[in-house]
């Protein structure tokens, strides 16, 4: 694994994406939101959670940690992103879908693509790797 693009930087990828970097690895975490791609980037935290502060300020301050709003050419793909229920009890899917489309162009053989997002079985077969294979 020479890059890691982690996709959602929020209570799952945030923390996942400091604990590869804070263990050697170059890490591109990526959000939406540029509020929190700044707040990152300045080794700061946006959400509350034991120990997350001094692990991201290490995983930024080593150098193997930095923020973007778009993602970058990566070995492997760790999609992260929130898959709120609908209220007809489903799950929506627009987060992960969207995030699956900024890596299609990315993606290529060999590379690994991760969904940590909280989704119906078949997810991966069945809406993913139809796209990105």
């Amino acid at each position: 694994m020479k890059t890691i693009a982690v996709i959602g930087l929020g209570y799952i990828g945030l923390p996942t994406a400091s604990l590869f970097a804070t263990h050697g690895h170059k890490v591109i975490g990526v959000d939406v939101s540029e509020r929190i791609v700044n707040t990152i980037n300045r080794g700061e935290i946006h959400i509350e959670e034991p120990g997350l502060y001094t692990l991201a300020q290490a995983a930024v301050g080593s150098g193997n940690l930095r923020a973007s709003l778009k993602p970058e050419i990566s070995d492997v793909y760790i999609i992260c992103v929130p898959t709120p229920v609908t209220k007809d009890k489903a799950a929506d899917m627009t987060y992960v879908d969207d995030a699956v489309q900024s890596i299609v162009p990315l993606v290529k053989k060999g590379d690994l693509v991760i969904l940590e997002s909280t989704s119906p079985p078949g997810t991966t077969r069945d809406r993913i790797a139809p796209v990105v294979i």
